[in-house]
């Protein structure tokens, strides 16, 4: 007898498990239950859809029918699976229609996926002109009310808010983005980050709302929506809800699967679930991850594949796990792109973990070939040994090859002096002769090794009125980007001479435009027995921050 095999989900983990599986079993049944008339469509290039740059046509990367017959897959679409009887091992599945069957299974792979995180004041439903964007239809109804000229509200400024935003102002609309909290893409990105990100939207035009709230939608019936955002009320022609998604784990709790903390399915490597013969794989599972001490939900497409790949591989009977998930992304916002992978801050202070962060600008290739433009970074690390946790990246080129390369340090366990000596490509047009990622790692041994002493700009800014704080940039630089308030201009050329006649009351902080020059100063200073510290990131890590424009000297009108 064939074996009988049932997934349940037909986009990207589940299908990745089907055609798998087939490669691997050709005389097996495979059927494919889908509640929506699509499988395998492209997700993520959902929100391209609203701008026209991704046609509908490309949205789908294969049909049902095509698939079927490429793989010999038996796929349903319309088709609801409602239950699961684990000890029968059969699955209840009903139509559009109402027609009902129980098909039986030898393995079942649960690929649920996950849907809008809809708040429940509002009942999307009941209104026309406000919209989530999760599936094509979604992608193609709301393309379809665009006509370029639409004041449009996003709810949400986390990943698919902000490229909702962009795609829809390249669409000609007047686009206002309220996020709930005080910065946007709050889970990956640490604050003086996100305020990179922020200060690009505004310049594109986006109305950026931080810490502002929607309380309640209506649609008065003349074509436009009334949202209370933050108790005032506003007149909008289009709404779109993106303020997340939660795991769709309904049909694996009825039969009665372990449910992680987050909601989703709890799996091991093999995306086993805690009953037999089912696993569970994409946006409705949680696999061992990085970020955490056991499992997380990460719904992204990266893992989403491979763990389709690695449930088949076990069904099969073939050996194979999946390495702990890093939560490796990354996100276009107009002309910048916003890469992560690993810790945030905030999950290591939450874990308890020690961990050191150092900040910088570095060129994506090198600069004095035409076209360089700077990449912001940070690094996250262990303080005793260096072991890297997470890294931040935000520039307009260069960033996703930066991250992929932190990446692949982060999953072998490498440390800050491993990747200050990667070997890594280089010429003038796509690098430096240091690679940012080499650099990263020199900062990051410096300070391991104490070699460099850094304060952190929270500190800087506690501890300067009792400092001497000094610029080390040369003066045209400083004119160019202006400067902190209270300070004093040596230039590190000038800096040796300084130190032989200076007796600081107290002790001195340097800085410069991203930390170089003022860490040869603190070296400098050392050798004349001038304990310094150098602040990490510089004046851009200064200038990017939210400080008061009391505290920022801006550049000259001359400038």
């Amino acid at each position: 007898m064939p074996r009988q095999y049932v997934v349940v989900g037909g986009n990207a983990a589940g299908m990745s498990a089907a055609t798998r599986l087939r490669r691997l079993d050709e005389a097996a049944d495979i059927a494919v239950l889908e509640q929506g008339d699509n499988v395998s469509y492209a997700s993520c290039g959902l929100p391209y859809h609203l701008s026209g740059t991704v046609a509908e046509d490309d949205l789908t990367v294969m049909g049902s029918e095509q698939l079927g017959s490429a793989f010999d897959l038996d796929i349903r679409t319309g088709v609801t699976a409602t239950e699961i009887d684990p000890d029968a091992r059969t699955v209840s599945a009903a139509t559009a229609a109402g027609e009902r069957t129980a098909i039986a299974y030898d393995d079942l792979v649960v690929a649920t996926g996950a849907e809008p995180l809809v708040p429940p004041m509002f009942d999307l439903d009941e209104l026309e002109r406000c919209h989530s964007l999760r599936t094509v239809p979604d992608a193609t109804e709301l393309r379809e009310r665009i006509t370029g000229d639409e004041r449009t509200l996003v709810i949400g400024g986390g990943y698919i808010g902000l490229e909702v935003a962009e795609n829809l102002s390249e669409a000609g609309n007047d686009v206002v983005v309220a996020e709930l909290l005080e910065q946007v893409m709050p889970n990956t990105l640490g604050p003086e980050m996100a305020a990179i990100v922020e200060t690009h939207l505004r310049n594109r035009g986006i109305d950026l709302r931080l810490g502002t709230g929607v309380d309640s939608l209506s649609e008065p019936g003349d074509g436009t929506v009334t949202a209370a955002v933050d108790g005032a009320e506003e007149s909008f022609d289009l709404v779109v809800v993106a303020t997340g998604v939660t795991p769709r784990t309904a049909l694996a709790e009825s039969a009665g699967v372990e449910i992680h903390d987050s909601g989703a399915i709890t799996v091991d490597d093999r995306m086993r679930t805690s009953t037999p013969s089912i696993h569970a794989v994409g946006d409705a599972a949680a696999p061992p991850a990085a970020r955490s001490d056991g499992n997380a939900w990460v719904p992204l497409g990266g893992p989403a594949n491979r763990m389709g790949r690695v449930a088949a591989n076990d069904i099969a009977g073939r050996e194979d796990r999946l390495d702990p998930v890093l939560d490796t992304s990354i996100a276009k916002a107009f002309d910048i792109d916003v890469g992560t992978v690993g810790d945030t801050a905030a999950a290591l202070e939450e874990k308890g973990r020690a961990y050191e962060a150092i900040y910088t600008s570095q060129p994506d290739h090198a600069a004095y070939y035409p076209g360089a433009s700077e990449i912001d970074f940070k690094l996250l690390f262990d303080p005793d040994d260096g072991t890297i946790f997470g890294a931040q990246a935000v520039g307009e080129s260069g960033v996703d090859k930066r991250i992929d390369v932190l990446a692949t340090a982060i999953a072998h366990r490498d440390t800050v002096f491993d990747i200050r000596d990667y070997d890594l490509a280089y010429a003038p047009p796509h690098s430096a002769a240091k690679d940012p990622v080499n650099v990263l790692g020199m900062i990051g041994s410096n300070v391991v090794e104490g070699v460099a002493d850094i304060v952190h700009l929270d500190e800087f800014l506690e501890r300067r009125d009792e400092a001497t704080v000094i610029d080390t940039r040369p003066p045209e630089m400083r004119e160019a980007q202006g400067w902190i308030d209270g300070d004093e201009n040596v230039p590190l050329g000038d800096l040796r001479e300084w130190a032989a006649d200076a007796d600081p009351d107290g002790e001195v902080l340097t800085y410069c435009k991203i930390g170089k020059s003022s860490y040869m100063a603190t070296r400098v200073l050392a050798e004349h027995g001038i304990a310094a510290r150098s602040l990490t990131g510089g004046y851009y890590r200064y200038e990017r921050a939210a400080v008061t424009e009391d505290d920022r000297i801006e550049p000259t009108a001359a400038e």
